[in-house]
Parts: structure tokens; C-alpha cells; sequence
């Protein structure tokens, strides 16, 4: 399994992260960037009044390799 983990900083400067499973694999850093920013630009998540998102800080892939022990 890959995951996007994406680090943003909130409107009162605290870091919040945010995760999405199984991302478009074709799409380079740059392109990962610009989309991510798009969604800090749109306002749309808040919380008690803090905008959650905005300002994407770094993003990184993670593959998860589950192996079964028995």
C-alpha cells in the first residue's frame, strides 16, 4: 500500500497533517506540490475557527509492506 502524508501549517502557525491512500503514482513532486497547494488555498477545512491547511510545508510517499507471520 503507498500513502501521501502531507504536512500543512494551520492559521495559528501549528503544523497539521493530513494523509491520502493510494495516490496517482504518475505524478511528479512538483505536480504533488501544485495540488496540495490548491487545497490550502480553497478555505475549506476549519476547526473551532482555525483554518487547518494553510500553507503545505512537505509531503513525502510512504509504502507500507505488510509481510504475515503466520
Amino acid at each position: 500500500m503507498l500513502k501521501l502524508s502531507a504536512t500543512f501549517e494551520n492559521s495559528l502557525g501549528k503544523v497539521h497533517r493530513w494523509s491520502f491512500n493510494e495516490p496517482n503514482r504518475d505524478l511528479t513532486g512538483i505536480e504533488v506540490q501544485e495540488h496540495l497547494e490548491k487545497l490550502s488555498e480553497l478555505e475549506l477545512f476549519e476547526k473551532e475557527g482555525v483554518r487547518l491547511f494553510t500553507q503545505v510545508t512537505s509531503a513525502k510517499l510512504i509504502e507500507v509492506i505488510e509481510t504475515p507471520l503466520f
